[in-house]
Formats: C-alpha cells, sequence, structure tokens
C-alpha cells in the first residue's frame, strides 16, 4: 500500500520482504517495528534482549534502533559505516551490518513483527538557528548604535553582587547598564534591572540609568518600569540578528558523550 509517499509492505512471506528491503536500502528510508534483539560484536561487545523496537535505515545508511522509551537509540550506527543486508534466519528476519573499517559486525533479529514501511523521505533544507541571549548580547556590542546613538560600550557581563549585568555602557546621556531578553519583558525582568541600579547607587554611589532591552513589553511591566524611572528599547531581535546557518546538517551521535561512542 502506498500513500503520500509511504509504502506500508505486507508482512509475508519474508523472502519477498528482504528482497523489496534490500532494493530500497539507500533510495528510502526503512521503518521497521516489531519484537527484537540485537548483538553488537567488536572490540566491545553487547547485547540486546528481546524486546519491542523500533529499527529506522536512513538513505545515507545510518541505522537507529529505538526502544519504547527515551530519545536515546539503544543501537545505532554511523553513515556508510559498513553495508547493510537483509536475510531470513530461521524463519525470522534479520539485518545485518559490518564495518567496513573495524569488521564489526550489528544484527538486528526481529522475532515477530509490527510494521514495515518504505518512505520516500527528502529534506534539502539546512537547519537554521537564531542564537541566544549571549549571542544577541554580543550583537548589541558589535552594533551598539541600536541601543542609542553614540552609545559606547564599556563591559559586558559585569559582575554585581546581586547578579551579571548584561551590558555596561555610556553615552551622553549618561552612565548606563543593561538587562537583554530575547522574549518579552517579564516583571521579573523589570525588578531585576532596578536591583542593578539600586547596587551602582548603594554600592558604587554611582547614578545610572537602567534600560530593559526586549522585543515587547505588557503593560504591567511598562508600568513597573515607568514608576522606577527604568528606560525600555524595544528590539525584535529576530528581524535583526543574523541566522547562524550550520554547515553540515547535525549527526545524531552529535547528541551523545565520546564515551558513549566509544562503547559501540
Amino acid at each position: 500500500m502506498v500513500s503520500d509517499g509511504l509504502e506500508i509492505l505486507s508482512l509475508t512471506p519474508l523472502t519477498s520482504v528482504v528482497k523489496r528491503l534490500n532494493s530500497t536500502i539507500g533510495e528510502k528510508m526503512i521503518l521497521i517495528a516489531g519484537r527484537s534483539t540485537a548483538i553488537f560484536d567488536g572490540r566491545i561487545k553487547s547485547t540486546l534482549a528481546e524486546g519491542d523496537r523500533f529499527l529506522l535505515i536512513k538513505k545515507d545508511l545510518s541505522i537507529v534502533l529505538h526502544g519504547p522509551l527515551g530519545v536515546k537509540p539503544l543501537n545505532w550506527q554511523k553513515p556508510k559505516a559498513g553495508p547493510i543486508e537483509f536475510k531470513v534466519k530461521d524463519d525470522l528476519l534479520e539485518m545485518f551490518t559490518q564495518r567496513s573499517k573495524t569488521k564489526e559486525i550489528l544484527t538486528i533479529t526481529f522475532i515477530s513483527l509490527d510494521l514495515i514501511a518504505l518512505w520516500y523521505a527528502s529534506d534539502e533544507s539546512e537547519l537554521e538557528i537564531y542564537g541566544d541571549e549571549s549571542d544577541f548580547v554580543r550583537y548589541l556590542v558589535s552594533n551598539p548604535e541600536l541601543i542609542e546613538p553614540g552609545f559606547q560600550i564599556l563591559k559586558t557581563e559585569y559582575a554585581t553582587d546581586v547578579g551579571p549585568v548584561d551590558i555596561r555602557g555610556i553615552s551622553k546621556e549618561g552612565d548606563a547598564i543593561i538587562e537583554v531578553k530575547k522574549r518579552k519583558a517579564t516583571p521579573k525582568d523589570a525588578h531585576q534591572l532596578k536591583r542593578y541600579v539600586e547596587y551602582f547607587n548603594e554600592k558604587e554611589k554611582k547614578e545610572v540609568r537602567g534600560i530593559l532591552i526586549a522585543p515587547d513589553f505588557p503593560d504591567k511591566v511598562l508600568k513597573y518600569l515607568k514608576e522606577h524611572n527604568l528606560e525600555i528599547r524595544k528590539i525584535h531581535w529576530k528581524e535583526i540578528f543574523p541566522l547562524i546557518k550550520r554547515l553540515e546538517k547535525p549527526k545524531l551521535d552529535d547528541f551523545f558523550t565520546e564515551k558513549e561512542r566509544k562503547k559501540e
């Protein structure tokens, strides 16, 4: 059955299933759900006893075997680590792969099958992510005119007894401390800025302006800021912040520690 790029295979006979799977490796994504075991035979050996699993083989020959819980796979192989082959062994469906360089073997055997599907998937886009607040601060440091004309940055992450000030600077209007938020300002943000101003007034005996930068300010926050003579700068950071494009699409094993990868 084929629907919107997804082909559901009949689970029998296994000889036909194996022939179809082997003919589509590397061309389509292969999805298999069922009860399985897994054995990794190499420098470090591992065994997975029988359990409900979901096997995903991607078009670049990445192999991912998931259980019903958690985001981390139970077994995985890097893209093109070795050729993949499906077999019928003792009337069961078996996936076999051997790494070309190290000769390590991963064997996944399905005791029972619930689903076998082929997905005609494609994704030509690159992952684009926006920076976090520290990136936003760095952008403002490089473009201080966004804060106000003639503004000069003196220091970032300025340490105080009540927390680090995002930006400390000066302009013709006087010394200023700035709190930067990439989301809508909250009463907590406004209160924190007030504490910074009070710190400079009391501890450093210095009058400073307090400026809160955010893309939006609820009426409640605006009222509080006005009552305490604190300023705002409305900057929609998504409109001015450059997109950070990753040169490569993230690989699954990037999310695991080097130690865990060595346990393969």
